[in-house]
């Protein structure tokens, strides 16, 4: 009998995702230290990209087409038109846009994979945390997103950067909400309510999900 086609790999491992993820949490906060911290955040990001494209179970000649677009949006993201500032900004959306579609396919692809899984193994617990801080940095690109068409959509006691949208964007999906970052546009309320909503009830059907794998398998 053949089997039905699927777009989540059952062979790729998420350690090196889950190490990658990790690394960019952690640093994406010091992106206003230096140039060199702004450009290795980006670096990583495009690595979150291709180590995530590995999780899909596409063709080969796919895979490798959407490697080659996630090293475009790294170049996209990083380019500089001194003298073209709407044209970098410009560049930045394409950016943005291109790996917030790719994170989801990811998170979809992980999410799937977890939720056929027959017991708790090393995958499944990995892959769940990769999939609770691709969210983070999923809801960061749409709020990068909404900054391009409102500069003025956040309220925030200094200008805004894209270290001060990755903080907010997880302390909303935490639902820590310190207040020193505020939506004020509405599609970036609507998007951070949807997020704190997500940040509640993603936990609750992971470890659900967990415990009753456990108790199916004791």
């Amino acid at each position: 009998m053949k089997s039905t086609w699927q777009f989540y790999s059952h062979t790729t491992g998420y350690t090196r995702l889950f190490i990658d993820l990790i690394i960019v949490f952690l640093i994406a906060p010091l992106g206003n230290l230096s140039p060199i911290f702004q450009w290795l955040i980006s670096l990583f990001f495009v690595m979150t990209l291709l180590l995530g494209v590995n999780t899909l179970a596409f063709p080969p000649k796919i895979i490798r087409t959407l490697q080659i677009l996630a090293a475009i949006s790294f170049a996209a993201d990083i380019i500089v038109f001194p003298d073209f500032p709407k044209l970098t900004a410009l560049t930045s959306l394409i950016a943005h846009v291109f790996q917030a579609i790719f994170v989801f396919c990811i998170m979809m692809a992980i999410s799937f994979r977890i939720t056929h899984e027959k017991q708790v193994n090393g995958a499944v617990i990995q892959g769940s945390i990769c999939v609770y801080l691709l969210l983070g940095i999923f809801w960061f690109f749409l709020y990068q997103i909404v900054l391009f068409f409102d500069p003025f959509a956040f309220s925030i006691p200094e200008e805004i950067t894209s270290n001060s949208l990755f903080y907010f964007s997880f302390t909303t999906l935490t639902t820590v909400g310190y207040g020193d970052v505020t939506p004020i546009n509405p599609f970036a309320m609507t998007l951070s309510n949807a997020e704190a909503l997500v940040g509640q009830i993603y936990p609750a059907i992971v470890i659900a999900k967990l415990v009753s794998l456990y108790e199916r398998n004791e």
